[in-house]
């Protein structure tokens, strides 16, 4: 039983992660774009993080912006990673690097 239970936890954990993003749809991804139509566009991430700005006024520190990096990571198939950063929830750079 404890051997079925893995090898379903293996497999739910292999369909959790997002699919690469393909050429011909990395090509649509723009500067200016908000983060909600690149993860219409494209899907989940596989990862994200999250960075804050802040500024000390008054003895109390502000968030100025927000930083979030979404990444999608190659597989077999398409051996390129596309990592996407976001300001304040608007594309700001895209990288694509291939994965050997």
């Amino acid at each position: 039983m404890k051997a079925r239970l893995a090898a379903f936890a293996l497999v739910i954990a292999g369909a959790a992660h997002a699919a690469p993003i393909p050429f011909e749809t990395y090509i649509k991804l723009h500067n200016g774009m908000l983060e909600a139509e690149v993860v219409s566009m494209v899907g989940a991430p596989d990862y994200s993080s999250d960075s804050n700005q802040g500024q000390l006024t008054g003895g109390r520190v502000t968030t100025v912006s927000t930083t979030r990096q979404l990444s999608w990571l190659a597989n077999g198939q398409i051996p390129y990673t596309t990592i996407v950063t976001l300001r304040d929830g608007v594309v700001v750079d895209i990288k694509r690097d291939k994965k050997l």
